[in-house]
């Protein structure tokens, strides 16, 4: 009789285990869906990351074309062109700024101090280009790699970012918190 009771028990714990361990697999496989993200929260992300992306190309270019241009322009046209592209730069950082603080835009706000940065480097690559004029190439080659390395970095830091809020907002601790 004892054996019975016992092959009955351990069939219950059997039987027990087994829902157990189906309960575990439902649980890791909710926390991988929610880990995953929606299509149209993945698009939100690649949107930041691609406008990020594409800011580090187009300052690749400008400074490639610098480069250029301290090799084919002469010496007097050349610092012109970088007080042009200087000032020019330092006005659209004005034009970021104002736009910015009218619509209480922080990413405008951020853009508008890597435009002023790129304006400082900018005018002081013509006093660089007067002192070292025949290394102004490799300094426009580390400028250009230093800007690219900042956006790429930004790029990650905002894909952590945006990636954990939404994970945070599926959270329900919260709403229990708050009750």
């Amino acid at each position: 009789m004892r054996k019975k009771e016992t092959m009955a028990q351990e069939e219950k714990d059997r039987e027990d285990l087994e829902r157990v361990k189906q309960n575990i697999e439902k649980l890791e496989k909710e926390v991988i869906d929610k880990k995953q993200l929606p299509k149209e929260e993945e698009e939100k992300i690649n949107k930041k990351l691609f406008e990020n992306i594409f800011i580090a190309d187009i300052l690749m270019v400008f400074f490639y074309l610098l480069s250029l241009g301290s090799l084919n322009i002469e010496t007097p046209v050349f610092l012109k062109d970088l007080k042009v592209f200087s000032m020019g730069l330092i006005v659209l950082t004005i034009i970021l700024f104002e736009i910015s603080y009218k619509k209480e835009n922080a990413n405008l706000c951020i853009h508008g101090i890597e435009c002023l940065v790129l304006a400082i480097v900018t005018l002081f690559s013509s006093y660089i280009y007067m002192i070292q004029m025949k290394e102004f190439h490799i300094y426009s080659a580390i400028v250009a790699y230093a800007f690219a390395i900042y956006y790429v970095g930004k790029s990650i830091i905002i894909y952590k970012k945006m990636k954990k809020q939404y994970i945070a907002s599926l959270s329900d601790i919260n709403e229990i918190i708050k009750k």
